[in-house]
This record gives C-alpha cells, sequence and structure tokens, in this order.
C-alpha cells in the first residue's frame, strides 16, 4: 500500500499561529510525511503512511492540539438485519473504515446513525460499506426519511408474510408427524418425503436473512469471539 493523502476540515483557526501549531503537531506524529495548513480555506491537507498511521490518530491529533475536525452525521436505512449479531457486523464494519468516527446500529428501527468526515467519505461510500456486510441500503436523496419509513414497512410486511407462509408449513409438518394421533388426518403429509418438501421453503426462504445474517457474523466475528 502506497502514501495515502487526506484532507481535513479544521474548526477553531484564527490567525497564522494556528496553521503553526498544527502543522507542528501534525508533523510529530508517526508516518506523517508532509502536512499543509491552509487558513483561508480552513483545512489540513496530509501525506501519510497508512502503514503508520490513521485518519483516526491524525483527528485525535488535531483535537488534542486544541482544534476541531468538521464531521457530519447521515442516518441510513438498514434492511436485512433480524439480530444482535447483524448490529455487531454493521458497527464493526463501520468502525474500522477510515473517515468514520463513530457508528451506531439501532436494530429496532432499522436504521444506522453514522457520524463520517466528509473529506473522507460521502454517503454512498457509507452504504457500499455496510452493503458489502451484506445488508442493503436504500437510495439516499431528498425525503430519504420518508423512504426510510417506506423501506421499513416494507420490510415489515415481508416478515408478516414469511411468518404467515412458515406458522402454516410447519402446522402441517406437525399434524403430519402424528398419524396415530390423528388417523383422519390425509395419507400425504404421513409421507417421509413430506416433511422434507414442507421444511424446505421454511429453512431457506423464512429462514434466510437469518442464514444471511449468521454468516456475516462469523466473518466479521460478531458474535462475541475475542480478535
Amino acid at each position: 500500500m502506497g502514501r495515502t493523502t487526506v484532507d481535513l476540515s479544521i474548526g477553531g483557526m484564527t490567525c497564522a499561529s494556528c496553521v503553526a501549531a498544527l502543522e507542528e503537531a501534525l508533523g510529530r506524529v508517526p508516518g506523517v510525511e508532509r502536512v499543509s495548513v491552509n487558513l483561508a480555506t480552513e483545512r489540513a491537507t496530509l501525506t501519510f503512511d497508512p502503514k503508520t498511521t490513521s485518519v483516526q490518530i491524525l483527528t485525535e491529533a488535531i483535537e488534542d492540539t486544541g482544534y476541531q475536525v468538521r464531521s457530519e452525521t447521515i442516518t441510513l436505512p438498514i434492511q436485512g438485519m433480524s439480530c444482535a449479531a447483524c448490529v455487531a457486523a454493521i458497527e464493526t464494519a463501520l468502525r474500522r473504515s477510515a473517515g468514520v468516527r463513530a457508528a451506531s446500529v439501532n436494530l429496532a428501527m432499522s436504521h444506522a446513525t453514522v457520524t463520517y468526515l466528509p473529506s473522507v467519505l460521502d454517503p454512498a461510500a457509507l452504504r457500499a460499506i455496510v452493503e458489502d456486510v451484506g445488508y442493503e441500503v436504500p437510495e439516499l436523496s431528498e425525503g430519504a426519511q420518508d423512504r426510510e419509513q417506506v423501506a421499513h414497512e416494507q420490510e415489515l410486511g415481508a416478515l408478516r408474510r414469511k411468518f404467515t407462509v412458515g406458522a402454516g408449513l410447519s402446522v402441517l409438518v406437525l399434524l403430519g408427524s402424528m398419524p396415530d394421533w390423528l388417523p383422519w388426518w390425509p395419507t400425504p403429509p404421513t409421507h417421509p418425503l413430506t416433511p422434507w418438501a414442507l421444511t424446505t421453503p421454511v429453512q431457506f426462504w423464512v429462514g434466510w436473512q437469518f442464514l444471511r445474517g449468521f454468516a456475516a457474523a462469523l466473518r466479521h466475528r460478531g458474535m462475541g469471539v475475542s480478535q
């Protein structure tokens, strides 16, 4: 991996002394090769070795000097989450990304609140991070909050349909597994292949999102396995 150059938007600078203080502090960070702070644009341009330092370390160095790195907060609607392991996988992926300062995923509301550096990442990049983990983020634009609500309602509707189908098929399997108790029940459900045919869609269609969440948890060690 080669050198990385990043622009950071800085708040709190008022004079040339601020520029000098920032350049001196950032220049002392191991791995930083070039620093240029512009008072007029309120930006710091840094070239550094990503093997030695990171955007997070540079941000902390700026804030330790007494200035602020401007960030933005966005709420991303997320589809496909089903349990705490999904939350952990998404939060881990976001927090490990350069430019993300904080990330919190709400399972009940089906969204992630992310504080990020807009000079490093944009909403499209955040969406790609979540989708790489295996979940879906609807397009974000004007009216995103309305679409978030619509997407949430659509996902709840899909879950209700899956629950209805899964419950109905499970009842058929239960009845077919007790032929001695239910002699009046038709013969086909008692055939050995019938439970297999009925439970396959329950396992792989109704339970697909749970299987996907489990796979994501294994990939990202989101189930409490120490790293």
